[in-house]
Order: structure tokens, then sequence, then C-alpha cells
């Protein structure tokens, strides 16, 4: 059998005329495109010339893989009709499961000659994952990083069980809705990042960074297209094939303390008298000025030390659109540490004009930071509000100016000394 461009084990494709002659396709007719989305399946699209005699044609097309989402197919034949498809389970045998193979009928009212004849449809277990390496770069007087390097690898995953081999290879970013082919059919996201669409855009470097990519980005819709290039292949006994999307990208990085607590949290020890300091998350804020949208996946981030690099944390971004924030999670502060008690609350009640009583929650909170560096570090310091009655609040007292961050969020940023401490107090009342 012939080998075909996208599946290696060469199913064969066959053209009965009239139920009379068979004629295999010619070698090389195929065009074929491959587009994976991040959930596991994958769309697949194969292109075919084949010669039609004038009248009603038979084909029997055997190169279906496995598991095929059979509703999904699509079938178009150039200036010509497909009146019938029928399914059959009888076709090349992969891991224990036959294949299915559809049998066509495409009434040709034209003269006999060549045609092109598209198959498209969905099949599982293609699937791709992105990979980021975020390398800071040392900042000034052992101050935090401002810059880093980010490299980007888009990770594509073949569990088929053979050999694929693209005429043109697409990845799919972004949350669009598809229907499971297993089961009932049910509705479910394909991913569950948050979507930004984009423009067209291509990634060639600037003059900040050396910038290097064979990655097309575009953006359609819901989603955002990786085009990764032409005549791909993903052989069935690779654990995964990895593609750049970008290499050696600077951009801009700042380094933000965070002692986030719910309204209740208490940082009390057993015997209720001692408090037991918290070291402050540590996360990355960055903007994506990389000229394209950044894939959801893994970030792996490197500190720098002369020629050595060394892991410092692992986090999860979310689809980040082009000039758009993410933040990358290192863990917890070795310097800088929080203790947060709840000094008091108490509900009050207020007679009201009209008669009857109106109560209100009065809380006290204090918030203490301790720096064991050698250098001043900035902190933010956020804090929840508890919910209660109306949820109507206002600050009564405050240690330090604060903004609102949401519908109960405050959030206070302030300075800590080296070898020494900040306290943070505030009153809430909420009616």
């Amino acid at each position: 059998m012939s080998r075909r461009p996208l599946i290696a084990f060469g199913l064969s494709l066959f053209l009965c005329i009239a139920a009379a002659s068979s004629t295999r396709a010619a070698a090389g007719d195929d065009l074929v495109h491959l587009t994976v989305y991040d959930a596991g399946i994958a769309e697949f699209l194969e292109v075919r010339t084949l010669e039609l005699q004038t009248g009603l044609n038979t084909i029997e097309w055997r190169s279906l893989m496995p598991k095929a989402h059979l509703r999904t197919l699509r079938v178009m034949a150039a200036d010509a009709e497909v009146v019938r498809q029928d399914i059959t389970m009888d076709g090349a045998e992969v891991r224990g499961e036959k294949t299915a193979v559809v049998h066509l009928q495409i009434m040709n009212r034209g003269a006999a000659g060549p045609r092109k004849v598209v198959v498209d449809y969905l099949a599982p277990n293609v699937s791709w994952q992105s990979d980021c390496a975020l390398v800071l770069d040392p900042g000034p007087n052992g101050a935090p990083p401002v810059s880093a390097t980010l490299d980007i690898w888009l990770s594509v995953f073949n569990s088929t069980g053979l050999d694929l081999r693209a005429g043109s290879l697409d990845l799919v970013a972004g949350e669009i809705n598809l229907v499971d082919g297993g089961g009932g059919f049910e509705s479910r996201r394909v991913a569950q990042y948050q979507v930004n669409a984009q423009s067209n855009a291509f990634y060639t470097g600037d003059d900040e960074g050396e910038g290097d990519t064979s990655t097309t980005v575009t953006g359609l819709s819901v989603f955002n297209r990786l085009a990764l290039g032409k005549g791909i292949a993903l052989n069935a006994n690779n654990t995964m094939s990895r593609f750049p999307l970008m290499q050696r990208t600077k951009i801009g990085v700042e380094e933000r303390k965070v002692f986030e607590n719910a309204y209740n949290a208490q940082t009390f020890g057993r015997n209720g008298f001692t408090l037991l300091p918290r070291g402050l998350d540590v996360r990355l804020v960055s903007k994506n000025t990389t000229g394209v949208p950044i894939p959801a996946g893994v970030v792996t981030v490197y500190a720098r030390t002369g020629d050595l690099m060394q892991i410092a944390g692992q986090d999860r971004i979310g689809l980040t659109a082009e000039q758009a924030e993410f933040t990358v999670s290192q863990g917890r502060s070795a310097t800088l540490f929080g203790s947060r008690r709840v000094v008091e609350r108490k509900t009050l009640a207020d007679e009201l004009s009209s008669g009857g009583r109106r109560e209100r929650l009065v809380t006290k909170v204090e918030v203490v930071l301790t720096n064991r560096g050698t250098l001043e570090a900035d902190a933010f310091v956020r804090e929840g509000i508890e919910p209660y009655d109306e949820n109507r609040w206002t600050l009564l007292a405050q240690s330090h100016a604060s903004e609102t961050l949401g519908a109960n969020t405050i959030q206070f940023k302030v300075k800590v000394p080296p070898g020494g401490k900040t306290v943070v107090s505030y009153t809430v009342e909420t009616k």
C-alpha cells in the first residue's frame, strides 16, 4: 500500500466507477491539513483529486482516523453532488479496533474528468500544550528583577497509535464549544481559559531582544490559531513533539510580595496568644509585549546567577492577549513575613426614627509585616471584607491609604524597612 501524507500506515482509497472497475488515487494528490484543539481532539482535512465518470460514482474512503467522530463528517466534491454516505466499521485495525470506512455516492452531472473531493471530520487523541520558560535577569544591587527573557514552546502529543504527516498543522488556543463524540454527545468546553480574539500577527523580534519563531499567529472569532508550518510529521512512537513559538524575547517584570487573607483569617498559634508569621506570596507581574497572544500553559521561572540558571518556581497562566498582563506565582518569601488578627468584631444596634432597630457590624483588623532582609521591600496587603446584611461597608479608620479591588476586597500598598516592621490596621463598618 502507498504511504499517505497524513497517515503513515497507508490506508488505501479505492475508486469504483459505476460499480465496475477499481482505481487507486494517485500518490501526491492529497492536500492535508490538521487542526489540534487543546482538549485532546483534532480536525482532519483530506483533499484528493479523483477521476469521476459522468453519472453516479461510488467511492470507498478508507483513511479515516481511529474513533473518528462520524457525526462531524463533511464531504464535498467540486462540480459534483454527494448524494449518500454509508459508513461501515471494516477498515484497518488499530489497537484492537476497526476504523470506519465511508462509502460515498457522488453524482457527476457534467463531463468525465478529475474532481477534488474533500473529507473533513473530528477525531480524538491528538492534543497540545504550551510551555514557557521565564529567565529573570538579576536586579540592580540585589534588588528584585525588572526584566526577563521569555521562551515559549508548543508541545504536540499524538496518541492515536498512528504516524501522522500533515501538509500543514494548526493549534487552536481559546475557549470554543464542541460536542464530545463519545457517549451521549454532551456539550462541553474544549478549554477553560479566558478568550481574547486577536488581529493577525507575526512575531519577528524588536530592538529590545532577539526574536526567533516560525509560528504564525492569527485570530478567528473566539480563538487564536497558531500555524506551525508545512509538512509536519508526528510519529506515534514520539512521546511529544515540540515547536518554538518564540525564543529569547525580552519583557519587563515587576516583583510583588502579596499578603492576601479572607475576612476571617487568623494567624494565631494553638495557645491563642502566639502569632504565626507567614511568608508573603512572591508574584511576578508582566505585560505581554511579544506581539502575539501567549497560549495558556505552564510557566517555569528561572533565576540567573552569572552563567547559572536555577528553577525558582512554576505556575499556570491563561491565554494572554497582546498588551494584557499575566501573573506568575513563585512561592513564599524567605525574608518578608506577615501575621494577621481580628482585634475586635462586634454588632451594634441603632434605633430607627420610624421604629425598630438596624444592626451593623464593626470589625477591627491588624496586620503586621516583618522584613528580615537587608533591603526595603514593597508589600501589598489584600483584605477581604465580611459580607453582612445589605453589604454596605465603610472604612471608619485606616493606618495607610487603601484602594478597592472588588465588592468586598481592599488593598494597601506599604513599604517595610530592612530589619523592621510595618503595622497595617483598619476598622470597617458594614450595614
